[in-house]
């Protein structure tokens, strides 16, 4: 069996196994672009998910220093984003408490307003009977 090698693409992480002597040739399905050497694959099956991912980011961030920021920037859209659909949905209540609040606030101005005509109703009634 022929000794086998593990490329990565420097663009988006993916990698393959190849042998080899084919490293140089391996081209990535995802980005069509050449794919890099990594490690021998009997070094890279020793290393578990997270070991494998966090060797993976070192390499193409060492690559494209700039790719750093451009994922900064993709995290911090992505939350303001989530910010946003989560202040709308906040600002959507205030406004239907602001309303019931308003509207209560207008009943009672009408109440009272009600009141104080009934009040000076009553009073000139009393005032023409004396």
């Amino acid at each position: 069996m022929k000794e086998l090698s593990v490329c990565y693409c420097p663009v988006c992480g993916r990698y393959s196994y190849c042998q080899s002597r084919e490293i140089h040739t391996a081209v990535c399905s995802n980005c069509d672009i050449p794919m890099a050497p990594l490690m021998p694959y009997a070094e890279f099956r020793n290393l578990d998910t997270q070991k494998r991912d966090l060797l993976l980011i070192q390499k193409i961030i060492a690559q494209e220093p700039s790719i750093s920021s451009r994922i900064l920037a993709y995290l911090r859209s992505c939350a303001s984003g989530e910010a946003a659909t989560l202040l709308d949905s906040r600002i959507h209540q205030l406004e239907t408490e602001n309303k019931k609040l308003n509207d209560t606030i207008a009943w009672m101005h009408q109440t009272i307003w009600d009141l104080l005509s009934k009040n000076k109703s009553l009073e000139h009634q009393l005032e023409d009977r004396l």
